[in-house]
């Protein structure tokens, strides 16, 4: 037996345990039985507090850290969309963005003295045991290196690649149920979007991939005052250690501590809308997951730092004015120009409607694009309502482009809440600005330049690829013209197909007719009065009944044969292996 597959089962039956746990105390919190629930529990646990009840939205940010780090990270997709939940169940969700039960330090030992062959005590001058934060992939801890500076030490949690990857198989093969028996499951390709968050999930595992990230981040988001990407101290980082730079600020949207600060909110927003621009449209490489607890500002500074570059996304340049121009539609309330936008990014995966499509999204969207005066088009409602009329109306974004998509959201999110009275629509504002800033100064005659020799030099290694069997193929196709040879391939497979099927019914049509000549010699002879032939007329009589079944059972098979879906022997086909 396969050790993933042991892994598998196990963790199958943690899942299971825990959600049975969790669901018997939702139960019991529905019913008339509550009290006594509670009191069963504190006269069983004898706790030193008494037991009270927790809301609902705790105990599912409870019920999510127990199932583990995969669960968590769902939870914290969910809590950074931006008004998707009920304001109290958001609030609650946001805390596994940072609440999460730590790991022992033994283990952190361990797992730096695997990865970079000594204990953190000789690795570093000074090394932090408690925790600064504990996250589902990972817990940060303080530390100082030999020249003084003081530096943030990621440590991966242990036996994480084991448990994500047998999390993602349960999840995938729940979604395979249901795509089975949903309909909205296969509309959303629940088994596609599970796959893209567990490879996701496991590209973050590498920590090498995201320093990488974080260097390319910076060097995009260099030009763009007030932003700040954590520098990567490379000799003490590997696939499961990542050293960096210490950060020491708030959360983006702690309003309370930048106000005390003296911080100008406004400046703060358009910083961070002229850095989401320039990684978004201008770039095409982005952070993919800026949520209030990955955006810190520095307090003494004000300067906004972009933590934890282990998801990132990369759009192409045709996608790239796809979006902008999703940007600049929003601003000009264009709802027939938003629908022909996003249609623009999206693919079918099932038979489309266009003209149902852009009158749903006019009865769906023309509401929200047009708000009552004083208001501004509020894109963390607009996007997710839009997205909704995509997948109703047969369509869906690639997994790039809806990770753009909820990166912008999230950085939308943030700006309204640093400016809240602007009811978040200033992003749209703002955003359009900063294209009309920063692209003039990336579409130059340098940058045009750039491209082309990129273009040229792609174009060159491909032809130079090619290029002996391009000269075979010339060489071969003249010695056949000298000798006036010259071979075509033809592609008969589907001629031959419909060949064999009209053999096959050339054939029942043969036997049909044997068969009707039997019949009606058997009929004559059973029909004959003499009574010398009637001995013949019986056995006639049993060889026309004979004769008239094996005749309903021809004209039933050859009735079937011409009127057999074509879409069925297909799929019979499919199914082999």
């Amino acid at each position: 037996m396969r050790i993933s597959g042991v892994d598998e089962r196990v963790r199958l039956m943690q899942v299971y345990g825990t959600l049975s746990n969790y669901g018997v105390d939702f139960a019991y919190d529905r019913t008339r039985f509550a009290g006594f629930h509670r009191r069963m529990q504190q006269w069983v646990w004898r706790p030193p507090r008494p037991v009270v009840a927790l809301p609902p939205q705790v105990k599912a940010r409870l019920l999510l850290q127990d199932l583990g780090p995969t669960y968590v990270k769902l939870g914290q997709i969910i809590s950074s969309q931006g008004r998707a939940l009920p304001m109290e169940w958001e609030e609650e969700l946001s805390k596994l963005q940072s609440d999460v039960r730590p790991f022992p330090y033994d283990e952190v030992q361990t797992i730096i003295a695997e990865s970079l062959g000594a204990p953190p005590e000789e690795l570093y001058e000074s090394f932090d045991p408690t925790p600064l934060a504990a996250a589902s992939l990972a817990q940060v801890h303080r530390a100082t290196l030999e020249d003084g500076r003081r530096v943030a030490v990621k440590v991966q949690r242990p036996h994480i690649h084991q448990q994500l990857r047998s999390d993602v198989r349960i999840l995938m093969r729940a979604a395979g149920v249901l795509e089975r028996r949903a309909t909205w499951a296969q509309d959303v390709d629940l088994v596609g979007v599970i796959h893209e968050f567990g490879t996701t999930l496991l590209r973050e595992l590498d920590y090498s991939i995201e320093a990488y990230n974080a260097r390319r981040l910076e060097r995009v988001l260099a030009p763009i005052e007030g932003l700040h990407v954590p520098s990567v101290e490379h000799k003490l980082s590997s696939d499961r250690v990542l050293t960096l730079e210490f950060i020491e600020g708030v959360k983006s949207t702690d309003i309370e501590a930048i106000d005390a600060a003296g911080l100008d909110r406004q400046e703060l927003a358009q910083h961070l809308v002229r850095g989401a621009i320039k990684m978004l449209l201008i770039d095409g490489f982005f952070h993919g997951d800026p949520h209030p607890g990955n955006v810190v500002v520095e307090l003494e500074s004000g300067r906004m730092t972009l933590l934890d570059t282990g998801m990132v996304g990369e759009l192409d340049l045709r996608k790239r004015i796809s979006l902008g121009s999703l940007l600049l539609v929003s601003r000009n309330r264009d709802v027939a120009g938003l629908a022909q936008s996003l249609r623009s990014l999206s693919t079918p995966f099932r038979e489309t409607d266009d003209r149902a499509y852009q009158k749903m999204f006019e009865q769906r969207i023309g509401p929200l694009m047009d708000p009552p005066p004083g208001e501004k088009v509020p894109l963390t409602k607009v996007i997710p309502a839009a997205m909704d009329v995509l997948r109703d109306s047969g369509y869906r974004l690639d997994s790039q482009l809806t990770l753009a998509i909820k990166a912008m959201t999230q950085a939308e999110a943030i700006t309204a809440a640093l400016v809240p009275e602007a009811r978040g629509g200033d992003f749209v504002d703002m955003g359009v600005s900063a294209i009309e800033e920063l692209a003039p100064a990336a579409v130059n005659k340098e940058t045009i330049k750039a491209a082309v020799r990129k273009q040229g030099m792609f174009v060159a290694r491909e032809a130079i690829e090619r290029a002996p069997s391009l000269q075979e193929a010339a060489f071969r196709w003249l010695d056949q013209f000298q000798k006036g040879q010259i071979s075509v391939k033809l592609d008969l497979s589907d001629l031959d197909r419909s060949v064999n099927r009209f053999d096959a019914i050339s054939r029942l049509v043969a036997v049909a007719i044997v068969i009707t000549g039997m019949v009606v010699g058997s009929a004559i002879a059973a029909g004959s009065s003499s009574e010398s032939l009637s001995g013949l007329s019986d056995a006639a009589l049993v060889l026309y009944t004979v004769s008239m079944a094996v005749a309903v059972v021809l004209v039933v098979v050859l009735l079937w044969r011409l009127l057999r879906p074509k879409g069925r022997r297909r799929q019979r086909n499919l199914d082999l292996p």
